[in-house]
């Protein structure tokens, strides 16, 4: 299990802690690829799965595989892996209430997709989400200091979910 050890400051409202917890997954999740040695090995963001371009993703009720595929890798401006990814790698180098803030949206964000995709999706978002649910537990409970971050299951539940779009 690669975990990632973050150093939290007091954060205030909900939304900053929850915020905070996801960006620490995230650098967590890019510092336990694997990869370090082997920069060829390195997943590049061009290198996504192929999506259906003619499933445009609704904002509400449940998602087939090709819009639930949309979601993680097409729609909207920055794709929800990538962002996955940066708030991880954000809150590595700073934990401020910035990065607790995009922690908290995408935390939020995951949820919400969970909630909308095909079944066989569901366990790779578990996984995508433990270090952001790590993150907010910590600050639900007014810790300070620091917290260790599981972000080998989301680096694991992003591969789960790459595949299924395949």
């Amino acid at each position: 299990m690669c975990a990632m050890t973050v150093r939290t400051h007091h954060v205030p409202g909900r939304r900053a802690r929850a915020g905070a917890l996801l960006a620490t997954g995230v650098l967590v999740l890019a510092g336990c690829t694997g990869q370090a040695d082997d920069p060829s090995a390195a997943a590049t963001p061009s290198a996504t799965p192929s999506v259906a371009t003619g499933s445009p993703v609704p904002d509400d009720g449940p998602l087939d595989r090709d819009q639930a595929c949309a979601a993680m890798y097409v729609d909207g401006g920055t794709p929800l892996e990538r962002r996955v990814g940066d708030a991880l790698l954000d809150v590595s180098e700073s934990f401020d209430t910035a990065a607790a803030a995009e922690m908290h949206d995408l935390a939020r964000d995951l949820g919400r997709l969970q909630e909308r995709v095909p079944d066989e999706f569901g366990a790779a978002l578990d996984q995508v989400r433990v270090p952001f649910v790590q993150m907010q537990e910590h600050l639900d409970t007014g810790g300070d200091g620091s917290v260790d971050l599981d972000v080998a299951s989301a680096v694991d539940g992003l591969k789960q979910y790459r595949e299924l779009c395949s």
